[in-house]
């Protein structure tokens, strides 16, 4: 025997009522997996950039250290040379002389010669 047609259309009411509360029960446990998955990977990310932070700082202070020992060996050298050339200058202004002489003239070898017209 069929069923009257006001019990069918019950029936179907009640199937799509359930489907739809369990296609959105679904939703619902997708967007919140979706949600923990994005924390996480924030989180991860997070963590990743504050390491790469601490060690550019790190690395940055290392090498303001290494910096300013170099200017210190620098400023040391240059007040060393700068006593011995006033020391030569003083003893041997001759050869000082003579130093300046040599290095000026392997400069001038250095340039180039001159184009003579002809005529």
């Amino acid at each position: 025997m069929m069923k009257p047609l006001s019990e069918t259309a019950n029936d179907a009411r009640a199937k799509a009522s359930e489907l739809a509360e369990k296609t959105a029960e679904n939703a619902r446990a997708t967007a919140e997996a979706a949600k923990a998955r994005i924390q996480d990977g924030y989180g991860r990310a997070r963590a990743a950039t504050g390491e790469l932070a601490a060690k550019a700082s790190e690395q940055a202070e290392v090498a303001r250290e290494a910096a300013g020992q170099a200017y210190e060996k620098g400023k040391v050298q240059a007040k060393r040379a700068g006593s011995k050339l006033k020391t030569v200058a003083e003893e041997q202004p001759l050869a000082l002389l003579a130093g300046a002489v040599a290095v000026g003239a392997l400069l001038g070898s250095l340039l180039p010669k001159g184009r003579k017209d002809e005529d």
